[in-house]
């Protein structure tokens, strides 16, 4: 008898740790989810709260089992990646996500891999969270030293796979009951298995044989300038009360050759979609199976090689033959000119690299036609690699690209950001566009998502999936031309999308309405304004909400 009560202290001793390191700003998560799980109290609710909970009271029984197996090194080898998932559930927990690690942050690191280095500037809060873990880490080894008389043979490490499958049930069974709400050792390796079960074969999209321009496209040039981090409302040429943006400011003022349609929507809040989903013309709009059409539409690279024009893409963020965005080696297929830099190359001449590419193309006297994509480096975060500090127009600034990430360094953050947009937008721009001629060249300018800059007790400057605010889904749009105010006219009673650069390509193209109209709507038809959009999509096809 005293030994069972012995092991229900202990199961309600780990228990009421492993809760607590669930969310260590909101100790009672874990009985909060279940209310929630709960609502509306109907025999369903009862379901779902036996299901969370059970799933719950299994992770806890295999972390018991663990703490109490025989063998030494079985037991480290568990330790280590159990200090290895807290360590980053902490992290996220720290930056201002009460759940920690979820599915979403998952698809960010696996797509941002290659910008781990950018930790660096969350150094507090990485080694915080490491203090954490390490802290959880020892509290487990002592449990096992000082509690546990016994050791359970290695064999029960096969009712450890038992009790993680009572973590997967609950998930698998209902869509209310999400792994974010588990134990980071059990959540995190499900995680990644879900991520690898819903990875897709990559293979080639298909152009339909049939689809082909109707008419002779009148412009030599098209070009699609994806800036990044780029948001919106801080652009002065939209009405931001620093001077930010002069030259474009002035442009809109003085020429014709800009039709600048203000605050637009991304269609998402994190580059690899918004990257993709330009590339592919996803839009919320289109009747389809998203995880089906998302891997399989064709891009803008293959409608453009189908209407005769010589295709290139530079991309400045990614390292020298690297892929990234989601852009596939099929993809590439359809793409002439494919070019990257060498990673030595510092963050802040990246642009002015291609940019120099750019303009002898557009310059060359031919008549060859190009359809030509720059993914900017822009002002990528940490806003201070993006540009020469000794050229901030706006103080203070940040002294260094470490840590800043706190409310007491707002001001500081913002203006490091502004500076950079100066850079970045109204400087590159003005070298790019007077030095080329826009008699028969069409230039789309936008960026693939703008920035929280701590307007949220998060720390994340965007690709969250909760809280978002305005600014991290609000970016400009602009469209050069000769006579780009009379061509591309703005309507003061319209609102207007970044998922509509798709479908106006295609029709500058060449192709007909029918195809056109596909992708939706073209910027000179522009929406309601009462159907602005108040949502952004992921990469999983879920609609999201932002304030």
């Amino acid at each position: 008898m005293k030994t069972t009560i012995n092991y229900l202290l202990l199961f309600f001793g780990l228990f009421i740790i492993i809760a607590l390191a669930q969310s260590i700003y909101n100790p009672l998560y874990v009985l909060k989810e279940a209310k929630y799980l709960g609502l509306p109290y109907d025999f369903r609710g009862f379901i779902k709260i036996f299901l969370y909970l059970g799933g719950y009271i299994s992770a806890v029984i295999a972390l018991g089992i663990i703490l109490a197996i025989k063998s030494s090194r079985l037991f480290f080898l568990f330790l280590f990646f159990l200090f290895l998932f807290y360590t980053m559930d902490f992290f996220m927990q720290l930056i201002g996500t009460s759940y920690g690690f979820s599915y979403n942050e998952l698809i960010v690191a696996m797509n941002e891999k290659g910008n781990i280095h950018n930790l660096l500037n969350y150094i507090d809060y990485v080694i915080y969270a490491i203090l954490l873990s390490l802290g959880l880490s020892t509290i487990l080894y002592m449990i096992r030293k000082k509690i546990y008389k016994t050791s359970i043979n290695s064999m029960a490490i096969l009712v450890i796979f038992i009790a993680f499958l009572g973590t997967y049930i609950p998930v698998a069974v209902t869509s209310s009951i999400t792994f974010k709400t588990f134990p980071a050792f059990t959540k995190i390796p499900m995680l990644y298995i879900e991520y690898l079960k819903d990875a897709p074969t990559i293979k080639a999209r298909i152009l339909d044989e049939t689809i082909k321009p109707s008419k002779e496209t009148k412009y030599k040039n098209i070009v699609w300038i994806i800036d990044e981090s780029v948001t919106g409302s801080y652009l002065s040429i939209n009405g931001y009360n620093k001077e930010t943006t002069p030259y474009l400011k002035n442009l809109d003022k003085e020429t014709d050759i800009i039709s600048n349609f203000g605050l637009v929507n991304s269609i998402s809040n994190c580059s690899a979609q918004s990257n993709l989903f330009l590339r592919i013309g996803m839009n919320p709009y289109k009747t389809i199976d998203f995880k089906k059409e998302m891997y399989d539409l064709p891009t803008i690279f293959q409608y453009a090689k189908r209407a005769g024009y010589t295709t290139q893409l530079f991309d400045s963020q990614a390292a020298k033959d690297h892929l990234q965005n989601y852009l596939t080696l099929y993809d590439k297929n359809h793409i002439d000119h494919f070019e990257t830099l060498d990673g030595d190359v510092l963050p802040e001449n990246r642009d002015e690299i291609f940019l120099k590419k750019i303009k002898k193309v557009l310059n060359t006297k031919d008549n060859n036609k190009n359809f030509i994509v720059i993914v900017k480096f822009g002002v990528h975060w940490p806003y201070l690699l993006s540009y020469n500090k000794e050229n901030s127009t706006f103080v203070p600034i940040l002294n260094g690209t470490l840590g800043g990430m706190t409310l007491e360094n707002k001001e500081k953050q913002v203006n490091t950001y502004l500076n950079a947009i100066v850079h970045s937008t109204d400087q590159y721009l003005k070298k790019l566009i007077n030095d080329i001629d826009l008699e028969n060249s069409v230039l789309f300018y936008t960026s693939d998502h703008g920035q929280n800059i701590l307007e949220t007790e998060r720390k994340i400057t965007h690709c969250n999936h909760d809280k978002i605010v305005k600014n991290e889904v609000t970016v400009p749009l602009f469209v050069f031309h000769k006579n780009a105010k009379e061509i591309f006219s703005r309507k003061q009673k319209l609102s207007y999308s970044q998922i509509q650069i798709f479908p106006t390509t295609l029709s500058l193209m060449g192709y007909n309405k029918e195809i056109v109209q596909q992708y939706g709507k073209t910027l000179w038809e522009g929406f309601p304004q009462d159907t602005v959009r108040k949502y952004f999509v992921t990469s999983s096809g879920r609609i999201n909400k932002y304030k």
